[in-house]
């Protein structure tokens, strides 16, 4: 259980981050603008992305938690 909460957390906090320094910066990536265009502007959009496996791995391990 503790597991999947410092994983939420991880995920949560790195997202967060990951958001707002991306909307520091207005990007148009070949036509693509706004948050999406931003975060591939600045390669962020891995990191995102782990970030957001990240916290559903640590909901998934919350829930099993929890059944059992």
């Amino acid at each position: 259980m503790m597991l999947g909460i410092v994983w939420q957390l991880m995920g949560f906090l790195g997202s967060i981050a990951i958001l707002c320094s991306a909307t520091l910066y207005q990007w148009d990536y070949n036509g693509i603008t706004g948050i999406l265009g931003s975060l591939l502007g600045l390669d962020l959009i891995i990191p995102f992305i782990v970030c957001i496996t990240l916290f559903i791995c640590g909901v998934v391990v919350c829930f099993k938690a929890i059944g059992e």
